[in-house]
């Protein structure tokens, strides 16, 4: 049953059309040897492109967090500061 399962979940998985900007799979039979080599490269370039983009999304992030913290730090230094 394990493995009757998992096969339905790669062949769906294959089967699952691809966006990409060159879908260069188009003309060949869904389970032949090329269509799978075709998407999972296709699959594989995408998932590339996603990790990069939120890479610098979450550095850009962290960025701004750590500005704001260090301004929120200064305020309050200052306002000790001032009382003294």
């Amino acid at each position: 049953m394990k493995i009757l399962g998992s096969i339905f979940f790669i062949l769906y998985f294959f089967t699952i059309p691809v966006k990409s900007e060159e879908n260069i799979c188009v003309g060949m039979k869904k389970f032949s040897k090329e269509f799978i080599k075709c998407s999972t490269v296709n699959i594989k370039e995408i998932t590339i492109e996603k990790v990069s983009d939120l890479k610098k999304n979450t550095s850009n992030k962290t960025k701004k967090i750590k500005i704001k913290l260090s301004e929120t730090k200064n305020k309050i230094t200052d306002k000790f500061k001032k009382k003294d």
